[in-house]
């Protein structure tokens, strides 16, 4: 009797499939594991158009990726079957060496069940009996091949007809509590968990494979171009860390691994002390940096949670810096890469840098306005205080971009910033800061020449650049719906976020109630610029002119306000009174000047106005005053009526 039957016909091809898969255990194990993958493939592919998650012509790696991301609350149980029915069949299918097991074929049978079972709950009205361990059927089948090559072929002419879904709000609410109750009831285990953790290690650059790469069980040691997170590192007292992560021959950090439905936000305890534990040896480098007794600088606890605030205290990866011990560990999205450790490593000590930029005066002149200067200073008070969202509130003509890109500056100049991401909410605001930061200049030399700039045609950032240009919109595509992960960056390329004009669309993530959680898609309460924002280990600075109340409740209150009120008050903008349209004849009419005339030309490096022939005539229309030629009489004008 095979565990694999169901009464709704529209998945009977499925069953059949993989009661064929559960036929071949015994007789052909390495059959078996590839026909589950064509089940875990197929059912899969069946699981997205269910739940209209669009293109499924992916690979599967992809697609469970795709589940897991989508907001849906698939179980982690089932998506870890899923994933392991993937890789036994893809070893199975290409992997010469490998030898295929009864054992492994079994174990694969249950994963494949657990995921059938879920599947039936949550898509049928089946109620799923217990699973039973199969028994050896070869002297009952003999040959499975050709009635699996039919049941393929079936299954994909019912898919390519299969009509179009429209799903119900009340259904997507039965599946989502369904799901949470299936996770509930299948919790992972240790051996399960780690599954997940070595996933999201070799997700972030580091190879890892906790059977494989182990200290404990087999000397497991750290190789000179590798990044390495290798597991069960022994220390000198016997206890064992759960991973020890290497780049190269330096050791970077230290892995705590939790179970999964542990809390994990106060889990730095052990790690912590296993950091202190870690002996001088010559055969690894220990970084030579202030730390204490703290021998490695970065330490995590994580449970293979993807982070949920709903769940803060069980999902996340947690991550502290003993390099900065006054500041409290906190919740990531994923792990960093062995290269956004290595630029960690490159930015100055913050309390240091923090002291450097306090003691500096020298603020750029293109943005010396007093009320610039206060905004600056208080801007750096927040960093300095180690808040992590910062707001601004300057009104419109104040000058926000040039007091940002100011700031900028100073962070970059003192090493408290190693690369900024300057974030809009459309391209046309992003060619104008990109035009500011090239004009601005210290001395003779623009900011964009000084740090280099990537503006929004540019995806990637090369490793010398420290100021990115990018809109919500392509940030929230490359994040989160990107199939090329060449394009997608990591938490810890920016350590600064400034988000201009803060309060465009930006709705407030509120938390969700246990009851809400079961029935909502957390995605409808969180905002394009949250994901983005939250997404990166980095300090995020709101501007805005007009902040609104989910602005304030996402970045605080403003450090520093400036308002239009007192702009007038001090003569940076004029006072307006009812809308009047003025036409002056030369509005109208624009200026004129005719080659070989000799003209004023402001000369930008030099700061000085120099005396210039004409080469050609030149005409100018009122967009152009004050931009392409400056007329004083005009503005006195206008001022003055």
């Amino acid at each position: 009797m095979s565990n694999f039957n169901t009464s709704d016909k529209n998945y009977h091809e499925y069953a059949k499939l993989a009661s064929s898969a559960e036929s071949l255990i015994f007789s052909d194990p390495r059959s078996s594991l590839t026909v589950f993958g064509t089940f875990g493939e197929q059912l899969t592919r069946e699981i997205m158009h269910l739940d209209g998650l669009g293109d499924w012509e992916l690979n599967q790696k992809a697609r469970i990726d795709k589940m897991r991301y989508s907001g849906n609350g698939y179980p982690d149980a089932v998506l870890l079957a899923l994933d392991e029915i993937r890789r036994k069949r893809n070893r199975a299918t290409h992997d010469n060496q490998f030898i295929a097991t009864k054992g492994e074929a079994l174990k694969i049978d249950q994963k494949a069940y657990l995921v059938w079972k879920w599947f039936l709950e949550s898509f049928s009205l089946n109620d799923v009996p217990e699973y039973v361990t199969p028994v050896d059927q070869r002297n009952i089948l003999k040959s499975q091949a050709d009635k699996i090559k039919v049941l393929e072929e079936k299954i994909k002419q019912l898919q390519e007809n299969r009509p179009q879904i429209t799903i119900s709000a009340e259904e997507r609410t039965r599946r989502r509590k369904v799901n949470v109750q299936f996770a509930k009831k299948h919790p992972l285990n240790e051996e399960e968990t780690r599954q997940l953790i070595d996933s999201q290690l070799r997700n972030a650059g580091w190879e890892a494979d906790t059977p494989r790469l182990n200290n404990w069980k087999h000397q497991t040691e750290p190789q000179k171009g590798h990044s390495m997170a290798i597991a069960e590192w022994v220390l000198p007292n016997g206890q064992r860390a759960d991973y020890a992560l290497f780049k190269g021959l330096d050791f970077y950090g230290i892995v705590e691994a939790k179970r999964w439905d542990q809390d994990i936000a106060g889990q730095m305890a052990q790690p912590k002390e296993y950091a202190k534990e870690v002996p001088f040896r010559s055969d690894y480098h220990l970084i030579g940096q202030e730390m204490g007794d703290y021998k490695v600088p970065f330490i995590y606890a994580a449970n293979g949670r993807p982070y949920l605030e709903q769940y803060k205290e069980k999902s996340g990866i947690w991550f502290w810096d003993a390099r900065n011990p006054k500041e409290n560990a906190y919740a990531l999205e994923e792990f960093h890469t062995p290269e956004d450790l290595a630029l960690k490593l490159t930015a100055k000590n913050k309390d240091e840098a923090n002291k450097d930029l306090a003691d500096d005066e020298d603020y750029p002149q293109f943005a010396a306005r007093p009320y610039q200067l206060d905004a600056i200073q208080s801007l750096e008070n927040a960093i300095k205080d180690g808040k992590k969202r910062i707001l601004l509130a300057m009104a419109t003509g104040t000058g926000k971009t040039r007091t940002a890109i100011s700031l900028m500056y100073r962070l970059l100049k003192h090493k408290r910033a190693r690369r900024i991401l300057y974030l809009v909410d459309r391209n046309s605001l992003g060619r104008q800061t990109a035009n500011a930061i090239k004009d601005n200049k210290i001395g003779t030399m623009s900011i964009s020449s000084i740090y280099g700039l990537k503006e929004l045609s540019d995806k990637v950032p090369d490793a010398s650049t420290k100021i990115q240009i990018a809109t919500v919109q392509g940030m929230i595509k490359r994040l989160f719906f990107n199939d090329d992960n060449s394009e997608k960056p990591s938490v810890g390329q920016y350590d600064f976020i400034i988000v201009d004009e803060a309060h465009r669309g930006y709705a407030e993530d509120r938390g969700l109630s246990d009851q809400e959680y079961e029935n909502y898609d957390q995605e409808e309460y969180v905002s394009q610029y949250r994901r983005v924002v939250d997404y990166f280990d980095a300090t995020a600075i709101g501007m805005t002119a007009t902040p609104a109340l989910q602005t304030t409740e996402i970045f605080g209150n403003p450090v520093y306000s400036y308002s239009y009120q007192q702009a007038v008050l001090d003569g940076y903008l004029v006072d307006h009174d009812a809308p009047i349209i003025i036409q002056t004849k030369l509005a109208k009419e624009g200026i004129h000047f005719k080659k070989g005339a000799e003209v004023d030309v402001f000369n930008q490096n030099e700061k000085t106005i120099d005396k210039e022939k004409l080469p050609d005539n030149m005409n100018f229309d009122v967009k152009d005053f004050n931009h392409r030629v400056i007329t004083p009489s005009f503005n006195k004008w206008f001022v003055m009526n």
